[in-house]
């Protein structure tokens, strides 16, 4: 009856795990549209960037380590120096004009399930959160006041 009960416990758990998991498709297709308005010239369709100008979303250690980050990339933009994969950028992301909060959703949604990244499903709901935490933001972002939020893994 143990190994019963514990192969029970183990497969709700895989089956819960792949839920929270699942990325959602129709999102992700609405984020590749949005993507290829919004992020492509720079970001290409390969999310590998234009080395040393643009930096790669593939892999990225920035979307791997919190949504929030792309987020209010997506608002505010962002200004360099920020390494990436070993390679220091810096260029400026300008802020993204004219998104609503379901196209910030859904784009991030996008790249963080694309290019051999595998993140989460973010919200409109995550987005609006965000937006209203940093209200008064009127600049861009640095990779080190990210760094003081969360520190790179190591």
């Amino acid at each position: 009856m143990t190994s019963l009960k514990s192969f029970a416990l183990c497969f709700l758990a895989a089956a819960a795990a792949a839920a929270v998991a699942a990325p959602d498709a129709a999102s992700i297709e609405r984020g590749k549209a949005v993507y290829s308005r919004t992020c492509i010239a720079c970001h290409q369709p390969t999310g590998m960037g234009l080395p040393p100008v643009f930096p790669p979303l593939a892999g990225s250690e920035w979307i791997a380590k919190d949504a929030s980050i792309a987020v209010r990339n997506i608002i505010n933009g962002m200004q360099g120096p920020v390494t990436v994969k070993g390679v220091t950028y810096t260029s400026m992301m300008p802020p993204v004009a004219g998104l609503s909060d379901k196209d910030i959703a859904d784009v991030v949604t996008y790249v963080n399930n694309s290019f051999g990244n595998t993140g989460a499903t973010v919200t409109e709901a995550e987005v609006a959160a965000i937006k209203k935490k940093y209200a008064d933001r009127k600049t861009p972002w640095t990779a080190a006041e990210y760094e003081k939020e969360a520190p790179a893994k190591k």
